[in-house]
């Protein structure tokens, strides 16, 4: 009989590992969807930009909502209108339709993960909270195990649209298995939501997102495309204003005051960037490039889960024995590196020499992950400071992924389109410049940073 400590956490993560593994299954699937709407491959990103854009402007409200209405009962609502929104991209019969569609995913999306932490927190035991994580953590490692492949046989032996009906009996289970198995938990006393904070920080979002994605307005008079920029400008320069001097703010920017947090925050955001673009290019590449069946083409972004598992292994051992400041920026250099890797790849490649390469890629971007996203809690005081920069954390991440996204298809666009080989030897090199700009905002660390968690090295 499994203890509540063991079942709760299985029974969360089961639900994360749906929407995790529907976003690594979409992005292999993106060139045979993009063929049966009849649109470009590189617009195809716009179902990735608007779910991070969707998710990164809803997640600062998740917690707001968990505490005033009970964190089992939001959970649930986001599963629900996670799967609504699957349901609806598989029905979807054109570009604007799946967009909006995953929009709505992306609602329920940003609730899952957050309100999943919070009901974590809040049922197990705390001395088997560090066991509980692990299961937690679980799906990040399995999704991209099992996403690709699964939607490679599905894509090749079925239709592209099974990738997003496959998530209606996984939601049922997990909702049925919640009822049965996670407890209310007490509301908190109710407190003041900031509206004024969270207009402007969704409206600063979504002005910068669709800024990018647009080309800033490519196509309109000079007039709208100034006057666009500086209204963006406006929004992100009031919600910061806000957010300083706010008596309590959605999201509190004065905990950047730590240095650990603020670079090694700005450091991952920059390496994210490229990950995102990496995401979209590589998929394209494979498949319209070399020509890859979309099968064959899941087992390289597939084998980048064996890098990410050994990285946890591996990066607790470098942590220890050179130290935040070290690993990052070495590990940021190399990352520069690999990634210009696939530019060589041709169609006479075999495809476990690529495979091993997105091996060792993984090993690398994770152990950056890992390591950054230990030292930025590093400095913050217990209370309220860890909320607020748990929230900017998450914000951050998929605000980073859309400009990665962004990016990616912008450059498949200029370059000659995802078709053309030599496309891509102008994209992976520029994307490869992303890492060495982190490497030089890890540089302004100080030496001894994050010395205090140097040698436990829990991560």
């Amino acid at each position: 009989m499994l203890s509540r400590n063991r079942i709760v956490p299985i029974v969360i993560a089961s639900a994360l590992f749906m929407e995790l593994m529907d976003s690594s299954a979409l992005a292999l699937a993106i060139p045979t969807i993009a063929r049966d709407l009849g649109v470009s491959p590189s617009d195809m990103r716009l179902t990735l930009t608007v779910y991070a854009a969707t998710v990164a402007s809803l997640v600062p409200v998740s917690s707001w909502l968990a505490a005033r209405m009970g964190a089992r009962r939001i959970f649930i609502a986001a599963i629900l209108v996670f799967v609504t929104g699957s349901v609806c991209s598989g029905m979807a019969g054109s570009l604007p339709a799946l967009v909006a569609s995953r929009a709505l995913q992306g609602v329920g999306g940003a609730m899952m993960i957050p309100v999943g932490r919070t009901i974590m927190v809040g049922v197990v035991d705390r001395e088997a909270l560090v066991k509980a994580m692990i299961w937690f953590v679980l799906p990040a490692i399995l999704a991209p195990l099992f996403g690709p492949p699964i939607a490679g046989l599905l894509i090749e032996f079925a239709t592209w649209r099974w990738i997003f009906f496959i998530n209606v009996p996984v939601a049922a289970l997990a909702i049925f298995s919640i009822l049965r198995v996670v407890p209310r938990i007490e509301q908190e006393p109710r407190r003041a939501f900031d509206f004024v904070g969270y207009l402007l920080c969704a409206c600063a979002i979504l002005s910068v997102l669709g800024l990018l994605d647009t080309g800033f307005l490519a196509g309109y008079g000079p007039g709208v495309r100034v006057g666009a920029i500086l209204g963006a400008v406006l929004l992100v320069g009031a919600f910061i204003r806000h957010s300083l001097h706010a008596t309590e703010p959605l999201i509190d920017l004065r905990v950047l005051r730590h240095a650990t947090l603020r670079l090694s925050l700005a450091g991952t955001w920059i390496q994210r960037v490229s990950m995102g673009a990496l995401v979209l290019v590589l998929p394209l590449h494979l498949q319209l490039g070399l020509g890859l069946s979309p099968l064959a083409a899941a087992q390289v972004p597939a084998a980048g889960a064996i890098g990410s598992v050994v990285a946890r292994f591996v990066t607790p051992y470098m942590l220890r024995r050179f130290g935040f400041r070290s690993v990052m920026m070495n590990v940021s250099i190399l990352i520069a590196i690999v990634t210009i890797c696939p530019a060589f790849f041709k169609t006479s490649t075999p495809v476990w020499l690529m495979a091993g390469f997105m091996i060792g890629y993984a090993l690398i971007r994770a152990s950056f992950f890992m390591s950054g996203n230990s030292l930025s809690y590093a400095d913050v005081e217990k209370g309220a400071e860890i909320g607020h920069a748990s929230v900017l954390f998450s914000v951050a991440q998929q605000l980073s992924l859309g400009f990665g996204y962004t990016l990616g298809g912008g450059l498949l666009a200029v370059a000659g389109g995802a078709d053309d080989l030599s496309t891509y030897w102008l994209a992976y090199p520029v994307i490869a410049l992303l890492p060495l700009a982190a490497a030089g905002v890890i540089a302004r660390l100080p030496q001894g940073a994050g010395e205090r968690l140097r040698h436990q090295a829990s991560l």
